[in-house]
């Protein structure tokens, strides 16, 4: 009786075992799939890129929606479709996707497959720069310090952001940096962290620049 005991408790527990095993196998796949997906979009398989991310992107995956909205967007393996790209992105980005809120925004800010929308590139690019988006926190440094999409014309805040993305090494942001600390704008002169900085955004390719603070950085149309 008491051997019988025995395994009726351990049975349960035994056919959990392959159930357990192949969940664990499906929760690894999408990895595998993206990893692939990738190498494939980098070598320019894109035909092979969307037929390995369009089911994960049509389950809800974040990583592979993006990259088909970029294959849409530029048309990469498919007809450029800057809605369907717009859509994928705007998935993503409900999701939190820093990157997609970062790609939808700019969508937003030129009307490619969406309309044009100065609040929603406002938020999304916050959502993304508070999220730790070295490119999102340079776009809204830059839209702090020209008064752009609606938002007041504040230096001090525009260096704050500038800082955040050049301390993550996005080379522009460094300049800007630089430029800020060389001049006095949004932070106390010091030509030593000015030339800190400069040196590092040149190192990156990016050489001083007289226009730093007025160049309008725009999004292409694709």
């Amino acid at each position: 009786m008491k051997t019988r005991s025995i395994i009726n408790t351990l049975l349960p527990l035994l056919l959990l075992v392959p159930l357990l095993t192949c969940l664990s196998a499906r929760a690894a796949a999408p990895d595998a799939v993206l990893a692939d997906a990738w190498t494939a979009y980098n070598i320019g398989d894109y035909k092979k890129t969307l037929r390995l991310l369009l089911p994960l992107a049509q389950e809800g995956n974040a990583r592979a929606q993006v990259l088909v909205g970029r294959c849409c967007e530029n048309g990469l393996g498919t007809p450029q479709d800057l809605e369907s790209a717009a859509k994928w992105y705007r998935l993503a980005a409900e999701q939190n996707d820093s990157e997609a809120q970062v790609l939808l925004a700019y969508c937003h800010e030129v009307g490619a497959g969406v309309p044009v929308d100065s609040p929603a590139v406002v938020r999304l690019m916050a959502a993304a720069a508070g999220a730790g988006n070295a490119e999102a926190q340079f776009n809204l440094a830059l839209y702090y310090g020209q008064g752009r999409h609606g938002l007041p014309k504040y230096p001090e805040e525009s260096f704050l952001w500038a800082k955040r993305s050049a301390d993550q090494g996005y080379g522009q942001a460094a300049l800007l940096v630089a430029a800020a600390y060389e001049h006095g704008i949004g932070a106390p002169k010091d030509p030593a962290e000015a030339a800190l900085w400069y040196a590092r955004a040149a190192a990156q390719g990016f050489v001083k620049d007289g226009a730093v603070f007025t160049r309008i950085r725009e999004y292409p149309l694709p």
